[in-house]
């Protein structure tokens, strides 16, 4: 008796080993499905998705047992037109039997049999038990190596979604769309991390003041969406970037245009970040030293101190000044918004 226990447990543990690829990282391969189409495995990972692979055969129980489950987490998954592209390959059957088993079942996804390089591709990932179910990153990853059991299709959803796979309704497509979020902020510098999904093939990113950035559509006859094509930088993966020297206490806006694989633009992401003002908490003061330079000029050389956020100047005749008030000279210069940083010395002309 202790015999015979022994013998089925070796069984069990040399079915267990084989039942899953050897392999970490995925290797390339072309196949033809039973309906004629080509399918490259490394041209699915480079466009952003995950891939399900069902090796089987259709005599094996187990994997008719579970062939309802796998449909059903298909369908449950966007039908290969989302986050992850199921396929099912079969190193025994021929395409007549492989058509007869989708039509049982109603596979949709590629199913690859002998005439489409199965049995090489079953081989080259070397697959010793059947079913085994593997997941494959878009960086070549193997992310499982053998799903087992598969009791339930919740068992295939509960798998996937901790990579980040989310359901859809078949027919739905993700539109490219880049993820925007605000690092850290001072007076003069914002940062932003860009996150593109899974469909977007590229973006480019930019910031600017919304006010300025319609005066330069009218003047260069540009959409928004153009000009940020024309002025932003193009990038493919997920980034940070830092602007330096942005004026402070300004609202900037952050804009993100995001393509697909074709070329084409889809919605203008957006979002808004105010730079922090500069000065303190105690008394502003600027200290102006004039100096005159000719009968027709002057040089001005202000000194802001630490206090000072910003300040606004300009230089107006005297008799001027004493006809209009000092509270209509402060308006006249006001619109002068000067970053101090910025400036040390000013000219004028009297």
């Amino acid at each position: 008796m202790k015999k015979l226990l022994l013998s089925l447990t070796l069984i069990i543990l040399i079915i267990n080993i084989n039942a899953q690829t050897n392999l970490t990282v995925a290797v390339d391969f072309t196949a033809t499905d039973c309906h004629g189409t080509e399918v490259n495995l490394f041209d699915i990972l480079d466009g952003g998705q995950y891939v399900l692979i069902d090796f089987f055969y259709t005599t094996c129980s187990y994997c008719n047992n579970i062939a309802p489950k796998i449909v059903e987490a298909y369908s449950a998954f966007g039908c290969n037109q989302n986050e992850v592209f199921f396929m099912e390959i079969s190193p025994t059957d021929g395409d007549a039997v492989c058509h007869n088993w989708c039509n049982t079942y109603g596979v949709e996804y590629p199913t690859i049999g002998t005439s489409g390089n199965g049995s090489s591709i079953c081989s080259t990932y070397g697959i010793g038990a059947y079913p085994t179910v593997i997941l494959i990153a878009p960086n070549r990853q193997i992310l499982i190596q053998d799903l087992y059991p598969i009791n339930t299709t919740q068992t295939i959803i509960n798998a996937l979604t901790p990579y980040g796979i989310q359901e859809h309704e078949c027919g739905t497509v993700v539109d490219p769309a880049v993820d925007i979020t605000i690092g850290n902020i001072t007076s003069t510098t914002v940062e932003a991390n860009f996150t593109p999904n899974e469909t977007c093939a590229s973006y480019f990113y930019m910031i600017g003041i919304e006010a300025e950035m319609s005066q330069w559509m009218q003047i260069m006859g540009m959409t928004l969406e153009q000009l940020v094509q024309q002025w932003g930088i193009e990038q493919t993966e997920s980034i940070t970037y830092l602007w330096e020297d942005q004026v402070p206490n300004t609202e900037y806006t952050i804009y993100a245009l995001p393509f697909d694989s074709d070329g084409t633009t889809f919605t203008l992401q957006t979002q808004k970040v105010t730079t922090l003002q500069t000065g303190g908490t105690g008394n502003a003061t600027v200290s102006i030293d004039v100096t005159v330079l000719s009968e027709t000029s002057v040089r001005t050389i202000a000194t802001p101190n630490s206090e000072v956020a910003e300040y606004h100047y300009g230089l107006i005749e005297k008799s001027y000044y004493e006809e209009i008030g000092a509270d209509s000279a402060v308006q006249i210069f006001e619109p002068i918004l000067i970053p101090f940083m910025k400036l040390t010395i000013g000219y004028g002309t009297i």
